[in-house]
């Protein structure tokens, strides 16, 4: 019997996948004209031609060939042309050193920051003196707190003359990737405008069903608030009904991530399930009439897409709501498709409109769940079979999160680094409370046209939200709930998938080759282990780090981490959380200790830190200079190989280079732009090598 027929999408959407991660891995040495995808075609229409000259069954190849070359070439031109920087027309190509004045218009309403507001803004015209172009490209826009943004909406036209700017890239190791997250949205400029560096032009010029869901969606929103839900409650029934996690706390979101449950707040197939059912109920009428069989189908399949557009399209949103049309539209026409077709055929449309939504994490996630439940369930659920409903019902949420775990674990610890150990218990508790909830909010939404039953269904939904709070925050608090500062790297990652398929054929077919591949795999993540911890235990470096106003320097040995920092970081040691925990993860080091510029008892084996801040690390000497520093009589020389240059040091790079001459010098992100620029200059004139982290990042030197 052969298998591959049965799944045409899977055999087309990987070759699309292939030719997608060429661009983004080799697009850099390899250039492909738009027009080359013509070759494959016109090669694939020969060989359909002379098929019936051919001769032979073994020939067929030749057809199969040439269809994965054509579409892995249609991946590669479609992440080309996603790729905005790179055409013509873009507003970054555009601009030169005359003003310019931006119009754009705004592709989200506002939502608020902890020091800001963030919209995406779509360019579309730029002007420079007499001369108006069209043009495109997608800016994060942020908007200062003392600037009034409640009146913003969706399709409005925003107008400034502050240019965008490129979006930086991380700047201490480890660092969470922003430009490349906006990149994966074809964003790669932001701007920040203060209070009367824009004006706005009213008047909805975005598409119309998208501001009609925005409009849609802050109505729910308003109808919260207008019958007293607020706070801690308000922010998880937005997340939890139409995926608006704006007013989740950080907390919040530490302990629903932390008690594994965190894909209840993102809508998914779950929600979008429970949509699918109710319009299926609602719209029952419909199928009684011959001309229903049509109808009621294609308002199920408008039901699902608004509220896909209400939840703000994302990865997992669409991919739920693409699989349950494809169901729907089947079901009508008495075909049936199998799931992996299905979910095959999602992930090609998804990524035939945006290639990159291959790279965002929703996506890898939310078809790694669903492979993972459609693959593993079945067969455990041979393990038993009970005879109670409840008992049943019960079963099959502890089986769906097990075969979802085993699916989507070893993503969840490369990008998040944690791993929630109670899955099991909060899943068996919390997906029905979340079926629960998403019915009662529907009932309040409905009930809230009559004040009166509005209030006890507000009542009702409140105190559900806080039992599931509670549920979460206690799970969450629980000895041993979380496996924290876990690393994965790629190779590893790849490699455990690599075990599970091994071991799953091997339960299936019982071959020696399967258990081949499974020992092998086991050996090659115990050897990639073992190296990586060679290399931790050897590892000697020191990294000036970037923290904009603060002085933040990483001693490294082995494991053990020291951190050189300023009084304010030492008093509050939580700022020290973003620029260097994912460096501290991926390098397996110890909880920093924090040490001030006063010290002087030895911090470590080969760290000696001395008065007036000199100091040596591993053989190398270093002055770490502020305005503190005690010039050296006339005439004499200090003799280091780096100078640390803090907190605007009143030295100039004449003084610097003759006090520390053949030294390299850093200046940290402690120091204001315009003085590290004129020591850049000094430097450059005196042949000395400089270093700004403020722009290039953080300094690090490692031993061997």
């Amino acid at each position: 019997m052969k298998i591959w027929p049965r799944f045409p999408f899977v055999r087309i959407v990987l070759p699309l996948i292939s030719g997608i991660l060429l661009h983004r891995y080799l697009s850099d040495w390899l250039t492909l004209p738009f027009y080359s995808i013509a070759v494959p075609v016109l090669l694939l229409i020969i060989a359909g031609l002379s098929g019936r000259i051919i001769a032979g069954y073994g020939s067929r190849w030749v057809f199969g060939l040439l269809l994965n070359l054509v579409f892995i070439m249609l991946g590669f031109q479609l992440a080309s042309l996603h790729h905005e920087l790179n055409s013509s027309d873009h507003f970054s190509g555009l601009m030169n050193d005359e003003k310019a004045i931006f119009s754009g218009i705004l592709a989200e309403p506002p939502s608020e920051r902890a020091n800001s507001f963030r919209a995406v803004v779509k360019i579309d015209r730029i002007y420079q003196g007499q001369d108006a172009r069209s043009c495109k490209g997608r800016v994060m826009v942020y908007f200062s707190k003392d600037t009034v943004v409640s009146g913003l909406k969706y399709g409005d036209r925003i107008i400034f003359s502050t240019p965008p700017v490129r979006v930086n890239p991380p700047a201490n190791p480890g660092e969470f990737d922003y430009a490349g997250y906006l990149a994966n949205k074809a964003i790669y400029h932001q701007v920040y405008l203060r209070r009367a560096a824009y004006s706005v032009a009213k008047g909805n010029e975005g598409h119309w069903l998208r501001a009609v869901a925005f409009d849609v969606r802050d109505g729910f929103l308003q109808v919260f608030s207008q019958y007293g839900i607020d706070g801690r409650e308000f922010a998880v029934a937005a997340a939890l009904m139409i995926g608006y996690d704006d007013r989740l706390d950080p907390e919040q979101r530490r302990e629903f991530s932390g008690a594994g449950a965190m894909h209840i707040l993102c809508v998914s197939g779950l929600h979008v399930g429970i949509v699918f059912l109710m319009a299926d109920k609602f719209f029952f009428f419909l199928g009684r009439r011959k001309k229903g069989k049509v109808l009621k189908p294609l308002m199920i399949i408008l039901v699902i897409w608004l509220y896909a557009l209400i939840t703000g399209l994302a990865p997992s949103v669409m991919r739920a709501s693409l699989m349950f049309s494809l169901v729907t539209a089947g079901n009508a026409l008495n075909r049936k498709s199998h799931i992996y077709n299905t979910l095959a055929a999602s992930a090609f449309f998804l990524l035939i409109l945006n290639p990159t939504m291959l790279f965002e994490v929703g996506f890898q996630l939310s078809y790694a769940a669903v492979i993972g439940i459609v693959t593993f369930q079945p067969h455990l659920k041979k393990i038993w079979a009970p005879q109670s409903k409840v008992l049943k019902y019960l079963w099959d949420i502890l089986l769906v999160s097990l075969a979802a775990q085993l699916a989507t674990g070893p993503l969840s610890v490369m990008y998040f680094h944690q791993f929630p150990n109670y899955f099991l218990l909060t899943n068996l508790l919390v997906i029905p409370f979340a079926g629960i909830l998403i019915y009662t909010g529907v009932i309040f939404l409905f009930f809230s046209l009559l004040p009166a039953f509005g209030k006890i269904a507000a009542v009702v939904l409140v105190s559900e939200v806080k039992a599931l709070n509670w549920v979460v925050a206690l799970i969450e608090g629980m000895p041993g709930a979380v496996w924290r500062n876990l690393f994965l790297s790629g190779f590893s990652t790849l490699l455990l998938y690599m075990l599970i398929l091994a071991l799953l054929a091997l339960y299936l077919s019982n071959k020696r080759i399967w258990f081949s591949i499974a020992l092998a795999t086991v050996l090659l993540l115990a050897a990639d282990y073992a190296k990586v911890n060679v290399l931790r235990a050897r590892q000697q470096m020191l990294i000036v780090h970037s923290l904009n106003r603060h002085t933040v320097i990483s001693l490294v040995q082995g494991r053990i981490h020291n951190v050189l920092a300023d009084s304010a970081v030492i008093s509050e040691p939580g700022m020290l959380n973003y620029p260097l925990e994912g460096f501290r993860i991926r390098s397996g080091l110890s909880p920093p200790v924090l040490v001030g510029f006063g010290a002087e008892t030895p911090a470590g084996e080969q760290v000696y830190f001395y008065k007036n801040g000199f100091l040596s690390f591993n053989g190398s000497r270093f002055a770490v200079i502020s305005n503190g520093f005690s010039k050296p009589p006339r005439g004499r020389t200090i003799k280091v190989d780096y100078v640390i240059l803090t907190s605007n040091a009143k030295l100039n790079a004449d003084d610097l280079t003759a006090y520390f001459p053949g030294a390299e010098f850093i200046a940290d992100a402690s120091n204001a732009y315009r003085r590290t620029m004129d020591w850049k200059a000094g430097f450059e004139k005196a042949g000395a090598k400089f270093h700004p982290v403020k722009d290039e990042g953080a300094w690090i030197l490692s031993f061997p």
